[in-house]
Formats: C-alpha cells, sequence, structure tokens
C-alpha cells in the first residue's frame, strides 16, 4: 500500500493537497496524519511513500521550519501543488464586539491580522498548533470566544455568527511541496513547464558569493523563481541559499551554472518537478 503523510487531523488545508494528490497515484492509498511538520518529515523518510508539506504563503513568504529540515534531509522534492486559502470567523455569540478570547492556529494568525486587529485589544488571542484544535478549543470553550477556521470548515448557520473571508488578501494562496522518499518513484522531469529547487549550502563565506551565484545563473541566462536565505546556525552572518528556477536539473545551461557554483561552493538539488500554475 502506498502511504502519503501530511499535516493532520484530516480537513486541514494540506489533508485537501493530500487527497488531490492521491488521485494521481495507482492502487491502494492511504493518507497518514501527523501532529506537526516536522513529523511528517520523519515519517516519509522512515517509509511513508510521500510527504506533504506548506513550503510558502502568498502573503506570509516561506515558511521557515520547512527550509531548515531540507538541508538536513535526503527527501526530494517531485511536485508542487497550489490552493487557494481562505478563512472565516466562528463564535458562539451573535456580535464581534462580545468576543472576549480567540483560538486561531499559529500560521492563520499572521494571515488574518487585520480582522483580529479589528476586534480589538480586549480580545484574548489563544494561538493553537491546527486549524481544527482552534475550532475544538473554541467549541468547549463556556465563555464568549471565537475561532478562526478554513472557511471550509463551516457555513452559514453552523454558528450563531460565521463571517466569511477575513484573510488580509482575498487572492490568498499556499504553495505545498510534494515530497519523496527513498522507497518511492522519483520521476524525471524535463518538460518546458518544469522547474528545480535547490540550496547553496554555505561552507565557506566570503565576500561576494552571492554575486558569484547570481552571475553563474545570468550567464547561462536562467530564470530564477525565487531566491531567500536562512542562516547556517553556526555564527552570525552565515546563510544557506535556496534557489528555484526555470527548467530542470538535466537542462545544459542548468548543469553548466552548477557545476560553476560546485566549484566555489556546495550545491544540494532538492528535486526537479512540473511547476504549479
Amino acid at each position: 500500500m502506498t502511504i502519503i503523510a501530511t499535516l493532520g487531523p484530516a480537513g486541514t488545508f494540506s489533508d485537501q493537497v493530500a487527497k488531490e494528490f492521491r488521485k494521481s497515484l495507482r492502487g491502494d492509498v492511504a493518507i497518514s496524519y501527523c501532529s506537526s511538520i516536522k513529523k511528517v518529515f520523519q515519517a516519509v523518510t522512515d517509509g511513508c511513500n510521500y510527504g506533504i508539506v506548506p513550503i510558502e504563503n502568498l502573503s506570509e513568504g516561506f515558511i521557515p521550519l520547512v527550509l531548515d529540515l531540507l538541508v538536513t534531509s535526503e527527501l526530494k522534492i517531485i511536485g508542487e501543488k497550489i490552493i487557494p486559502i481562505n478563512f472565516s470567523c466562528i463564535s458562539s455569540v451573535t456580535d464581534t464586539r462580545d468576543i472576549n478570547k480567540l483560538f486561531v492556529q499559529f500560521v492563520s494568525r499572521g494571515q488574518c491580522s487585520d480582522f483580529i486587529e479589528s476586534l480589538g485589544e480586549h480580545v484574548e488571542v489563544v494561538t493553537t498548533d491546527s486549524n481544527t484544535l482552534a475550532l475544538t478549543r473554541m467549541t468547549g470553550d463556556p465563555g464568549r470566544s471565537g475561532a478562526i477556521v478554513p472557511g471550509h470548515f463551516v457555513k452559514p448557520g453552523d454558528f450563531p455568527l460565521v463571517i466569511e473571508s477575513i484573510n488580509d488578501y482575498p487572492n490568498n494562496q499556499t504553495r505545498f511541496f510534494v515530497l519523496a522518499g527513498e522507497n518511492s518513484c522519483i520521476p524525471d522531469c524535463t518538460s518546458p513547464g518544469c522547474k528545480t529547487s535547490l540550496i547553496i549550502i554555505n561552507d565557506d563565506d566570503h565576500p561576494g558569493l552571492l554575486e558569484k551565484i547570481l552571475s553563474s545563473f545570468s550567464k547561462q541566462r536562467i530564470n530564477l523563481l525565487a531566491i531567500t536565505s536562512r542562516p547556517t546556525k553556526e555564527q552570525f552572518g552565515n546563510y544557506h541559499f535556496f534557489v528555484g528556477l526555470a527548467g530542470s536539473q538535466k537542462d545544459i545551461r542548468v548543469k553548466n551554472a552548477l557545476e560553476e557554483i560546485g566549484k566555489i561552493s556546495r550545491v544540494k538539488i532538492l528535486g526537479s518537478y512540473e511547476r504549479a500554475i
């Protein structure tokens, strides 16, 4: 049986992506729910065939924890999915002015900051580990509490108060990676819509390092789709660079650029995969 590990419980955005990805697989496929992103990585490392993790939100940017785990993990990226993200505010009271406590998942909080601020400083904001837990905490609270949950969790009439589309940006989206372990099929991607993700690991920081890296891509006329940095956690001022580029790792121009960069820094290719639309 093929097993997909993802952030649980059932009903999360990660679960939505896992179920959509499951449609592309043959045979018996099960979804295994993990309590944290780190445990999703560990589950795939320990034998699950695939893993689904969020990597980037349209408004909040990259998720630092996932970037850090990619540095040390041996998992490969074989795909990406982009889904719309929509949040609702629910409450046991009928007016937002009566809410005195709000439960919200830590990532969702950043994507609904304007709405949360509009509630006023008297509201106690309680951060939870998942959107489902925010819903559970609210329904189990006897006071005048509310919660921010994914829009697909509820519909008008489910609670005395349901305010839809409270996210800061109407076109809010999150990008997810599909990760594969050693016992999984890792397809080659060579189509025109292919993209490659890699990490330039900073073992030898020196002046001009980033300039040389960018110059190597520029000389080969490679379009960079994303570049971000994360501290190496060894000393201040040292960073790893995460790069997303248009093209496959098998393209001659990509090979030439990476060969040149490899002379001055260590390159870890995370995978080539079809670019999500």
